[in-house]
């Protein structure tokens, strides 16, 4: 990692990294744990979506249970501050863990706020 980045931005580093593996591992305590409770989830097109760790806990749940794999990578990232944008691939499969079924390009912008992740908006 390159030494110019701030320790605010370290800490920001880290704990998308940290959500990321909890994804990845589809460790939903873990999950949350990165969220505040008051977390709000956008779409750049449709606005706020949902707020609150209880819904965000439930929507992410159903989905780690869904699916026999999920794997998301992060392919570009730009952090400055408190804030996060990945340009990230997610793939998943909802039949067979060897054959992926879904394979999608999001961007995804984090704002931190006393360690956990405030707010997040999905583009595309």
């Amino acid at each position: 990692m390159p030494s110019d980045y701030s320790a605010q931005e370290l800490a920001t580093i880290a704990l998308i990294d940290k959500q990321l593996d909890a994804y990845n591992a589809r460790d939903i305590e873990a999950f949350v744990a990165t969220y505040h409770d008051e977390i709000e989830v956008f779409t750049l097109v449709g606005g706020l979506q949902y707020q609150g760790k209880e819904i965000l806990k439930a929507k992410y749940a159903a989905k780690f249970a869904g699916l026999k794999y999920l794997h998301a990578t992060s392919l570009t990232r730009i952090v400055q501050g408190q804030y996060l944008v990945d340009h990230e691939l997610a793939e998943s499969a909802s039949e067979d863990e060897n054959n992926i079924d879904r394979s999608v390009k999001v961007i995804a912008a984090y704002e931190v706020e006393h360690g956990l992740i405030r707010r997040v908006t999905f583009m595309g």
